[in-house]
């Protein structure tokens, strides 16, 4: 049994959403941390940071795997925020 040449690129992309969505995410949740405690200037570093690892990531995926990594990234990396923001709200709310 072999596997669709097409398959690979669909998993890799939607996994490297997934990983990139959480870095992304939980980066955002340190960024809005920061800026509420004053923190601006460790803040903005961080806030490129995200900016440039997101954009080089949906990049790398729309060269190298086309249209379907690329909608499979994004498909992961909206599962990620979904992930991270029910995360982060249960830590707020102090349940684990």
């Amino acid at each position: 049994m072999t596997t669709a040449p097409y398959l690979l690129p669909i998993v890799a992309g939607a996994l490297a959403g997934l990983v990139l969505g959480v870095l992304f995410f939980r980066g955002l949740a340190a960024t809005a941390r920061l800026y509420a405690l004053g923190g601006v200037r460790r803040a903005v570093p961080l806030y490129l940071l995200r900016l440039a690892g997101a954009t080089a990531g949906f990049t790398i995926a729309a060269i190298w795997g086309g249209a379907e990594a690329l909608l499979a990234m994004l498909a992961g990396f909206q599962l990620a925020r979904t992930v991270v923001v029910r995360r982060e709200r249960r830590a707020q709310e102090g349940t684990p």
